[in-house]
């Protein structure tokens, strides 16, 4: 059982942010930085869910083209986030790649670049001998790929904790093993939330709850239909240097660290642990799905029987329901391990010798059209949500919480949110997902 630090919290600040991941960190930060008193909220530990167990991408190359302002952006930020925060986040700058295994995704490849033409993001087409320039040493360099020099790395597991550790030093109340129970309202406004240790006045609230967001969302009559996937990483000890570029190639993602070990992965796949919540949102989610089916993997485990538990009367989850289970319940699938572990060496031979350091696996918050909610509601008025990231929002979390910092600030988003409204789940206008990354 984890021991959480000991905290007084305030009886009132300016906002409240529930969630300690990547996004609600940076809102923290940014909003004590721009002199708001805040209060983070978050159930387990800074950063013990999805926020630091994703891949450590950190790219514009393959995102939809609703993310490329705030991603662009964001790009810029990570280039000086080491020096702001005066900590090691293993930034490196050494681009992303995706290698194209045959014309057709080629092609695909190539529209991105085409739909993407408007951002000047310097993103060019590789022959197969300039995959093999990137990467040397590959064996399956395909019919060539594309490639972003821009693009970088950072770790996840160090990321959100400094950020969070900077916001409190400046004064924000990081308050881990704290969950949220509820959100008050007066006369149509934000007035309080109701934690575990208290009830905080506040004027403003942001929820970057992660998988949970839906179900505040809900309280308030709204419809955010959101999932989960079940996404599995490994760490190996370290190999001759490879690449300094976060890569895609042949069944296998990875990215080199500085250490010479590499966070590696099953590429795209990724797993769904049925429960009866499935089929709360499964129509949305069902035009995705059929056209990435050979992407998932479908498992019947202990989660589901967990998940009837936790609907019981009476049990800890059901007692506290906007909290469920505390901590991760992720475990990594062995097969997942077996498959990147064996395109590890398909990709690269040459690595003669290889053992695994680490592996884990996260609960991805997705959504229908694998693009975020970012947006701020009528009623209650100075209700934040920031969700639904779909497995590329790691690299956005400085960015989101600047926006969302200046939009409390100044009353106006300093990027434009467009396409990543709430609304579009409700009045029909959402798109089918534009990119599987």
């Amino acid at each position: 059982m984890t021991n959480y630090p000991e905290i007084t919290l305030p009886k009132e600040c300016d906002v409240v942010v529930i969630g300690g991941g990547i996004h609600g960190s940076s809102s923290a930060y940014y909003l004590t930085k721009a002199g708001m008193k805040v209060v983070l909220l978050e159930k387990d530990t800074i950063a013990s869910h999805q926020s630091g167990r994703a891949w450590g991408f950190v790219r514009q190359q393959g995102r939809d083209p609703v993310e490329l302002p705030l991603m662009i952006e964001c790009n810029r930020i990570w280039q000086g986030l080491e020096k702001e925060l005066n900590a090691d986040l293993e930034w490196r700058q050494g681009g992303v790649l995706f290698v194209a295994r045959d014309d057709a995704e080629m092609a695909d490849y190539e529209q991105w670049i085409e739909d993407a033409k408007g951002f000047d993001i310097e993103t060019r087409v590789l022959s197969p001998k300039g995959v093999e320039k990137i990467t040397p040493g590959i064996t399956t360099p395909g019919v060539g790929g594309i490639y972003t020099p821009s693009d970088g790395q950072a770790e996840p597991k160090k990321a959100a904790p400094a950020i969070a550790r900077r916001a409190s030093e400046m004064g924000a109340v990081i308050a881990e093993g704290c969950g949220a129970l509820s959100i008050e309202t007066t006369a149509g406004a934000i007035s309080s939330v109701v934690s575990e240790r208290g009830e905080i006045k506040c004027k403003y609230v942001i929820c970057a709850a992660g998988a949970a967001t839906h179900k505040f969302v809900a309280k308030f009559g709204r419809r955010l239909p959101q999932q989960t996937t079940r996404g599995t990483v490994i760490r190996t000890t370290p190999v001759p240097d490879i690449s300094a570029a976060g890569t895609l190639a042949a069944g296998l993602a990875f990215r080199q660290r500085t250490d010479g070990s590499m966070n590696i992965a099953d590429e795209f796949m990724t797993d769904i642990d049925l429960t009866l919540g499935r089929f709360k949102y499964a129509k949305a989610f069902a035009p995705g799905l059929f056209d990435n089916w050979a992407t998932f993997k479908f498992h019947l485990n202990k989660r589901f029987f967990d998940d009837l538990v936790d609907r019981l009367p009476g049990s800890e989850a059901s007692k506290q329901s906007m909290i469920g289970r505390r901590t991760n319940q992720a475990e990594p699938y062995k097969v997942r391990v077996s498959n990147a572990m064996a395109n590890l060496q398909k990709v690269f031979p040459q690595i003669k010798q290889v053992g695994i350091v680490d592996k884990w696996a996260g609960d991805i918050d997705v959504t229908p059209d694998a693009v975020p909610v970012i947006d701020q509601f009528d009623n209650p008025k100075h209700f934040f949500v920031a969700t639904g990231f779909s497995g590329h929002g790691f690299a956005m979390g400085p960015v989101v919480g600047k926006v969302l910092a200046d939009w409390i600030t100044t009353g106006q988003p300093s990027i434009t949110l467009a396409g990543m409204e709430l609304s579009r789940f409700e009045d029909g206008s959402v798109r089918r997902p534009r990119t599987r990354v």
